[in-house]
């Protein structure tokens, strides 16, 4: 069995709490001689690229530190092998040991502006798909438990200020879906620069480019135009506020998963 210290485990739950991003960096294979750690040495990486713990120390853990910054990026484990055999960009103790790169993300958040007829089936199907969801609505009529039972949080209050208030990370994703064009702009404009997963706005396209007309005068750059989806959703022809939360939440997965798109068993179309 691979060792594990407490201090990294806990190391683990404390970025779990805090809801960052990491990876295990494990040796799973070495040879017997020449390797500075053997099988079972582990160490932790952050997504900001602090590290615990150690498997070695110098280039290679150096290129195991960037390869688990890929992995959490990616959401994708990865074995890598690094040789000490002394050869050109190789360290000179001699050996070989195998490092498994395990990552682990923070738990989804969506965020949802507004509580209206859409909101509504869109955060039950978040929750069905395991995100925390957090509803914001300035009308207590709306955004209430009652109404609401499903969700994690419930903030009641201006959209665009409360808003401001929370964390937005890059395992954050908001939907905006207000009742008022203005509410919807001063949500977009609060987070376009913030680092979410996924930023989203219900809208039609002329509503679009009046909104990219008043950001980019306010000093947005395209870049972070480029990010938003607006309209929101995918296009399947959606009619009820049920459907339309259905076109959302599959625009969002596409999004949170898009490394794993394009599976062969979609690529050939089965025709009788």
């Amino acid at each position: 069995m691979l060792n594990m210290t407490s201090d990294i485990l806990y190391k683990a739950l404390e970025a779990s709490q805090k809801g960052q991003n990491y990876a295990f960096a494990t040796i799973i294979e070495a040879t017997l001689k020449g390797t500075p750690r053997k099988m079972g040495a582990k160490m932790i990486v952050f997504d900001d690229g602090s590290s615990f713990g150690t498997i070695g120390g110098g280039r290679n853990e150096k290129a195991a530190i960037a390869e688990a910054l890929k992995a959490i990026k990616k959401r994708k484990p990865a074995t890598v092998i690094y040789n000490y055999f002394g050869r050109k960009g190789e360290s000179v103790c001699g050996g070989q040991m195998k490092v498994f790169i395990e990552p682990f993300s923070a738990k989804d958040h969506l965020i949802i502006c507004g509580a209206g007829h859409i909101a509504l089936p869109l955060s039950a199907f978040a929750k069905i798909l395991g995100f925390d969801v957090t509803v914001i609505d300035d009308r207590k009529g709306f955004a209430n438990k009652n109404r609401f039972p499903h969700v994690d949080k419930i903030i009641t209050g201006n959209h665009a200020v409360e808003l401001a208030k929370l964390a937005v990370k890059s395992s954050t994703c908001v939907a905006i879906v207000t009742q008022g064009n203005e509410y919807d702009f001063e949500c977009l404009k609060t987070v376009i620069k913030s680092s979410a997963a996924y930023i989203g706005v219900i809208s039609s396209k002329p509503k679009r480019v009046k909104f990219f007309g008043r950001l980019k005068n306010a000093g947005i750059e395209d870049k972070y135009l480029k990010r938003v989806h607006i309209p929101m959703g995918f296009d399947i022809g959606a009619q009820t506020p049920e459907e339309i939360a259905v076109s959302i939440m599959a625009e969002i997965v596409a999004v949170k998963n898009k490394d794993f798109i394009g599976s062969d068993k979609f690529k050939t179309k089965i025709t009788k």
